[in-house]
């Protein structure tokens, strides 16, 4: 059963930004302690964290709930 389909692109610049602007709280109220861990190992940082923000916003998409109630 299909309940919706959702898509999503983002630039990565908004996501460096965000990270740049509200640092840990913006992290930590998106992404898990796992994902922030990863990211963080990871040489694009900020790829990382826009690819996996853009998934969890095509997921809230197709789901209809949205990120406002946490992810």
């Amino acid at each position: 059963m299909i309940l919706g389909v959702g898509s999503d692109l983002i630039d990565v610049r908004r996501i460096e930004r965000t990270i740049e602007r509200h640092g840990e709280r913006f992290l930590a109220r998106i992404f898990t302690a796992a994902e922030r861990v990863k990211a963080d190992g990871r040489a694009r940082r900020a790829e990382t964290y826009a690819k996996r923000f853009a998934a969890k916003e095509a997921c809230a998409k197709a789901l209809g709930t949205g990120l406002r109630a946490g992810v």
